[in-house]
């Protein structure tokens, strides 16, 4: 359970001072994976209570749903599983990676020992400006008009190709929309004609047969139902005369009702057959002239439908010099909006650049750097023919430069710092910017004094330790003079239990904190005299 101020974390390389950044990183929406969980088990699990926000940080948490407990905290937990499984919860609730990414900001800040180089790269200066500027808003802002110029401008290109091409794209559809239309299709004819084909060589036969069973029903002279009506007439005669005729008379009629219905069925049938009056050439010409429609557009119902698109198409590439002119000056809207907020954003680095030059060099010279200089140099980023060429970030590029020794000009960070005057760069800039904009509490140095001794470590020290007041601040050190200053030491040790290597992390009281510091100081051999150094080391810090 950590405490407020000035934190260290010190302890043996391997023992296991990684683990803690891991899970934090873990809990923050860091990528994970298998190979964090322990050998034999089944899955890795980090949990997490964050407490005491202040107004910025719960305005912030509400916005995103998320509301600390009754007893004010909020409490984060994740779970990898064996099978690449991630389960996160926020007060037992479940919830997505990227949100505990979303709100990780405001949680903890974490400097590792390779942010150093980062800083190395020039592309990542105007990231750091512009956080130290507190430009997210105008960002923001620019951000979304250079991505209206963007899609403006594709569309723009893809009219401009259209006009480049037009005589032969319109050429091209007009043989396509003549094809589909010299085939005449119809809906339901093709089906048709197939039905026609497989009974044209049985034409005759079924012709004959259809005109037979028409005459044999309802012929005049020798027609069934001419037949049964006489037959139902004679009936009724011998049913007035015989009562048990009547029975003949009634199962006649009912068998010319269905006489009736079955010469109804014949004749229909005649009908449709009849009406399909085409030669067996014209039907075999006909299937041949759509089927080779159909292979080139899809079947009946696409090539229909493509001659409608291709009609559209046809109209639209007419009209194309009247939308090219109207999206050009739309583009034209956007550009001069784009480059208003640009000339916002450029404004504004360059006020705060001076600042963020001075700053650093206050912060450098309290490090052992009297003479140093930095500069924060921002230019025009042009393109080939002299305008301004925007990036997503603006048209500025800014780079840092640097002389740590007196007569020399200042040259690109990246070709002349140490080591250890890149971490102590890095450390300004970080403190700075948590200083200027932050409203994290929670801020996490892990080995950010690699490169540096002597005084200046101590200096080093005395700056993380002045950047604990009213926050939480850990640095995890190999640096007797850093770990002299905390306000808590915790160490982390590497033990075996039951065949089972485990690191474990505890709290150091007066006597251990001198062994501690003695140990880091002296190596394998601790005398006396380490040891009494190391007290007075720790004795002088309660002083700072």
């Amino acid at each position: 359970e950590f405490k407020e101020g000035f934190n260290v974390l010190t302890g043996e390389t391997g023992a296991g001072k990684s683990i803690i950044i891991d899970s934090i990183n873990l809990l923050l929406g860091n990528k994970s994976s298998k190979n964090m969980i322990r050998t034999g088990c089944t899955y890795s699990f980090v949990s997490a209570v964050f407490t005491d926000f202040n107004s910025s940080q719960t305005e912030f948490l509400k916005e995103n749903d998320i509301f600390p407990d009754d007893d004010g905290n909020v409490i984060i937990s994740r779970r990898v599983t064996s099978d690449g499984r991630n389960i996160a919860k926020i007060n037992s609730i479940a919830t997505t990676v990227s949100t505990l990414k979303n709100i990780s900001h405001i949680l903890v800040n974490i400097h590792g020992q390779h942010d150093g180089s980062k800083i190395l790269d020039p592309a990542s200066h105007i990231h750091f400006l512009d956080e130290f500027a507190n430009n997210s808003t105008l960002i923001a802002d620019y951000s979304e008009k250079f991505l209206t110029v963007k899609s403006i401008r594709s569309e723009m290109q893809k009219l401009t190709e259209i006009k480049e091409r037009q005589d032969e794209l319109v050429e091209n559809l007009k043989f396509k929309i003549d094809q589909i239309s010299k085939a005449e299709v119809k809906v339901g004819e093709y089906e048709k004609l197939k039905v026609a084909s497989r009974l044209a060589t049985e034409r005759a036969t079924i012709t004959t047969a259809l005109a037979n069973c028409e005459q044999l029903l309802n012929g005049e002279e020798t027609g069934i139902l001419e037949s049964i009506s006489s037959l139902i007439n004679e009936s009724q005669i011998l049913s007035s005369r015989f009562e048990d005729f009547k029975q003949v008379t009634d199962r006649l009629l009912k068998i010319k009702i269905d006489l009736e219905d079955v010469t109804d069925m014949v004749g229909k049938k005649f009908g449709e057959y009849d009406d399909f009056e085409l030669s067996p050439d014209y039907i075999e010409q006909r299937i041949y002239t759509l089927e080779n429609v159909f292979k080139k557009f899809g079947g009946e119902s696409e090539t229909l439908s493509a001659l409608e698109q291709f009609k559209s198409q046809l109209s639209q590439i007419e009209d194309n010099d009247f939308e090219l002119e109207r999206v050009a000056e739309k583009y034209k809207l956007a550009l001069a909006a784009l480059e208003k907020a640009a000339l916002k954003l450029s404004i504004n680095r360059s006020k705060t650049a001076e600042k963020l030059s001075k700053s650093i060099c206050q912060q450098l010279c309290e490090l052992d750097m009297p003479n140093v200089r930095f500069e924060v140099r921002i230019n025009r980023n042009l393109n080939t023919r002299g305008g301004n060429k925007y990036t997503p970030f603006g048209f500025d590029t800014v780079e840092f430069l640097i002389s740590a020794n007196a007569g020399h000009e200042p040259r690109p960070l990246s070709k002349i710092a140490s080591g250890g005057e890149l971490s102590r760069i890095m450390l300004c800039l970080k403190t700075i910017l948590n200083s200027e904009n932050s409203d994290c509490n929670t801020i996490v140095y892990d080995e950010v004094d690699s490169g540096v001794s002597g005084s200046t470590a101590q200096k080093i020290g005395y700056k993380l330790k002045s950047s604990a007041d009213n926050k939480q601040v850990f640095a995890i050190t190999h640096l007797a003079q850093i770990a002299a200053l905390a306000d808590n030491h915790y160490k982390v040790s590497k033990e075996t239990v039951d065949g089972m290597t485990v690191s474990k992390l505890r709290v150091l009281d007066y006597k251990q904190r001198i062994d501690e510091v003695a140990r880091i100081m002296g190596g394998v051999e601790i005398s006396e005299q380490i040891l009494k150094s190391a007290e007075e080391l720790i004795n002088n810090s309660k002083m700072c």
